[in-house]
């Protein structure tokens, strides 16, 4: 777990030192204070990225460091002592502080127990303390590449050996198949290779393919079979920015906008300088409308060249089918046909040997790939059962998940099956993929269901971070995350940014992000609060107004009855 961080000269946030515990920790603040720095902070500690434009004007560098205590027989200690840094071992628990440094100009570097490391042992080090959730990640598991690896990760060692040998067959029929494939191209006898050379050069300049015209046809087909599809979406963007009948478009309320500010610019100059920044947005937006407009008015359909395009492109895969090589290929190979020679010959015996291992090698992967998909069969009822349980306690009690797994249509490097994720968000509704039968707000859900399922019993020192994984609800469903959230917690470290009360209220400590200025400068301060204190902050979340007495009330008797038993 995050036991404390801190961060100085981090984008608008000067100098903050957060004391972390274990449970449900929240973080709030209000939109643009620096909740995002804040999980910057974090993910420059796991070996992201480092972005020198986020370094705070003014200073040479950012500094994040944080303290992480595990379990003494974590995998972290052997990754941290290998690389050479200090862990301070107490007995059951170790502590190990983690360092990244960026500065304005330059490469960042990583500390770990003291020793500067490559950036991957951060990396490393994540894999085994850290798993973060961000609403990014829904978009990923909209994917049938992550349902799969949800999946995979959901039946842990079983799977991972399944996949381990599949892999192992899988590789031993390519290997196999391009050893037989390399001899029969070189068995070809000069003769023969001629022969081949020629009919290839009449079969190319039958054609004459020229570099680049598959994607040209391609984008031009793409444009013709969505005239429609384009000239709505032109005709829908032109209304907004110009306005349609009686009403106005965006031009004019940015140009609106940019008068009013300009209007009052001798009391503020920052405000005459917002109202021109305004009025130069309201002159691109003119322009795009404009550009648009022209667009439209030369978009045509044309069937007569929408069939000459498709002929051309179907002409231009069958000749990439006839010779297996892509244009690219092809218009070289031309090129060096008429000096191209090969001779090579082999007892017919060796082909057959060659043709009976690549036999052999196709049986066993159908073997292994028939092994991995039974387990993973016995994985998706048992990931099914789980998360349909995790979405009744989120306040979908008629929804139900399942896992689907069809057989692909050829032998992949994963596997020969197709996992994809289904929701049946009603009784006697259809199950449909994740992508088109699920809101936002349910994907919220199904995350953090399917999360829970993968970390059915995390380690104690384990932390999960979930990003603003309420996006979409509110009311009695907002209350349902809150306390699964909290639920979470209470075996492993929770830390969630939210903008709902109701989930903020079930946290047993409390982080808020807020903006402070001195006139000068502004920069961000981040505290915990407690008591009366937070009160005010869960009154800000539900109306705005931190002092209002009835929002005051309500976040009281929020925190009051935010109990998990």
């Amino acid at each position: 777990m995050i036991e404390e961080l801190r961060i100085s000269n981090l984008g608008v946030i000067e100098s903050a030192e957060l004391n972390l515990c274990a449970g449900m920790t929240a973080i709030t603040g209000e939109t643009g204070a620096g909740k995002t720095m804040a999980l910057t902070s974090l993910s420059l500690l796991m070996g992201q990225k480092a972005d020198p434009a986020r370094v705070r004007s003014g200073a040479e560098r950012a500094i994040v460091e944080g303290t992480f205590v595990v379990q003494a027989d974590s995998p972290v200690v052997d990754i941290v002592e290998n690389a050479g840094g200090t862990v301070d071992n107490d007995g059951d628990m170790a502590a190990i502080i983690i360092a990244r440094h960026v500065p304005a100009k330059g490469r960042s570097r990583a500390f770990v127990g003291g020793q500067s490391v490559p950036i991957s042992v951060l990396s490393d080090i994540a894999e085994h303390v850290v798993t973060v959730h961000g609403q990014s990640d829904q978009i990923k598991l909209r994917s049938e590449r992550m349902q799969r690896a949800a999946l995979d990760s959901f039946g842990g060692v079983s799977i991972a050996e399944a996949s381990q040998n599949y892999r192992k067959a899988w590789e031993g029929l390519r290997s196999a198949t391009n050893e037989l494939e390399k001899f029969q191209a070189d068995m070809k006898q000069a003769a023969s290779e001629r022969l081949a050379l020629e009919a290839l050069v009449k079969r190319v300049d039958a054609v004459e393919p020229e570099r680049g015209e598959e994607d040209e046809l391609k984008a031009r087909a793409m444009q013709l079979e969505n005239v429609e599809d384009l000239r709505a979406a032109m005709a829908g963007a032109i209304s907004s920015l110009e306005g349609f009948e009686n009403e106005s478009g965006a031009l004019a309320s940015l140009d609106s906008a940019s008068q009013l500010l300009l209007q009052v610019s001798d009391a503020d100059f920052d405000l005459a300088d917002l109202g021109r920044q305004l009025k130069d947005a309201a002159v691109i937006a003119s322009d795009v409308s404009n550009v648009l407009g022209i667009k439209l008015g030369e978009l045509n359909a044309d069937p007569e060249e929408l069939n000459r395009i498709h002929e051309r492109r179907a002409e231009l895969r069958q000749i990439q089918r006839d010779l297996g090589m892509t244009i690219e290929e092809i218009l070289e190979t031309r090129q060096l046909a008429d000096s191209r020679l090969a001779s090579l010959a082999s007892p017919d015996e060796h082909l057959e040997d060659l043709e009976n291992a690549v036999a052999r090698a196709r049986e066993e992967l159908e073997e292994s790939a028939l092994i991995l998909t039974e387990r993973r069969r016995a994985a998706a009822d048992e990931l099914s059962e789980q998360v349909t349980r995790e979405l009744h306690s989120l306040a979908m009690k008629d929804a139900t998940f399942s896992v689907s797994l069809t057989r692909a249509n050829e032998a992949l490097a994963h596997g020969m099956d197709e996992v994809a994720f289904l929701l049946s968000p009603h009784r006697g509704a259809s199950k449909l993929p994740l992508a088109t039968s699920a809101s936002g707000g349910e994907m919220s859900r199904i995350m953090l269901a399917i999360e829970t399922a993968l970390n059915a019993k995390p380690r104690p020192d384990h932390t999960f971070i979930f990003d603003e994984v309420d996006a979409g609800i509110g009311g009695k469903t907002a209350l349902s995350v809150g306390e699964r959230l909290a639920r979470v917690a209470k075996s492993a470290q929770v830390l969630t940014v939210t903008h709902l009360a109701q989930v903020a209220a079930y946290a047993g400590e409390h982080v808020v992000v807020a903006k402070k200025s001195d006139g000068d400068t502004t920069s961000t301060d981040v505290r915990v609060v407690a008591g009366d204190a937070r009160v005010s902050e869960l009154a800000r979340m539900l109306s705005g107004h931190e002092e209002s007495q009835a929002a005051r009330t309500h976040a009281a008797e929020l925190i009051r009855t935010a109990i998990v038993p």
